[in-house]
């Protein structure tokens, strides 16, 4: 069995980050730094750029997500299994993706 200690201490440093990237894309999506500008080709960029935010923030909001289920499954001993099968998560694929949920062959 992978020994999640290791991995703990990386897994909340990367909720950190991304909570840390969601309230700054937060606060750009919210324009609290700037006024609405009054062209319309200027308001068109901004909604696009909106957009893009939202997905990013989308993004991170779902990685934060599974970084709590990681951690929860730490919590409950069962960190480095794969939620589908219960197979062991091989190392490699933790320490790229240390919020994995499934094996690699689950994952396909």
């Amino acid at each position: 069995m992978v020994e999640s200690t290791e991995y703990k201490a990386q897994l909340i440093a990367l909720r950190a980050d991304f909570t840390q990237r969601v309230d700054a894309i937060s606060k750009d999506l919210h324009h609290v730094d700037e006024a609405i500008e009054k062209d319309f080709a200027e308001q068109a960029t901004q909604l696009e750029n909106d957009e893009v935010l939202n997905s990013l923030n989308d993004d991170a909001k779902t990685t934060i997500m599974l970084i709590d289920k990681a951690l929860l499954r730490i919590i409950n001993a069962q960190f480095g299994l794969c939620i589908k099968c219960g197979t062991e998560i091989s190392k490699q694929r933790l320490d790229a993706v240390p919020y994995a949920e499934f094996c690699i062959e689950c994952a396909d």
